[in-house]
């Protein structure tokens, strides 16, 4: 009970909804117009991503910095919220949209790797005292999810989004992405001095 009431008047829910709506309206335009897949997904996943790395923006961190609970029960906490965007990302890959034929399981982990990342990140910025992660963190993996699309074609790359199934490189790529982020995950979680 005290989770919920803490989490109502401490997560900045009209920029974390936003981010959501807006990746709900991404698969709305996919749906329309599923010819635009390989630019609407990743900013599909971009919004998503940045929607978790404001579930750890702390307006009163001074305040709450000295309660009883302390911050690792606070950060917990607010972890189990980067779960609504992960969920929208499920969604969006569960509908698919305009009939795609996505590999369902290969762009759920491109998705989980880059949300649990930006959660991880963004927690372990507040495990380091930054009160409001969220804006430098959604904007850094806002960039690096959309990077690939534009970046790629130039220097002739390949894609490293599962375009017609994983790559070995591409599948050993986006493991290593999940494992650093349930990896920065744990080292935020972790009680620091005096919390």
């Amino acid at each position: 009970m005290l989770v919920g009431w803490y989490l109502r008047r401490a997560i900045p829910w009209m920029v974390l909804l936003g981010c959501c709506a807006g990746a709900c309206v991404l698969v709305l335009a996919l749906d329309r117009w599923p010819s635009t897949a390989l630019v609407m997904l990743p900013a599909l996943l971009a919004s998503c991503a940045a929607a978790a790395a404001f579930c750890f923006d702390e307006a009163a961190l001074e305040v709450v910095a000295v309660t009883p609970r302390g911050s690792t029960w606070r950060r917990t906490a607010r972890l189990g919220v980067a779960g609504l965007p992960l969920l929208v990302w499920s969604g969006a890959i569960v509908v698919r949209p305009g009939d795609l034929p996505l590999d369902r399981a290969a762009w759920w982990l491109v998705g989980f790797a880059s949300i649990v990342l930006t959660a991880g990140i963004a927690a372990l910025l507040s495990h380091r005292a930054v009160p409001a992660p969220g804006s430098t963190v959604a904007t850094a993996a806002a960039l690096a999810a959309i990077s690939p699309v534009v970046v790629a074609p130039f220097f002739g790359w390949g894609s490293l989004y599962p375009v017609g199934g994983f790559g070995a490189g591409v599948l050993s790529f986006w493991l290593a992405v999940a494992g650093t982020g349930a990896l920065v995950c744990v080292a935020a979680l972790r009680p620091g001095v005096g919390n």
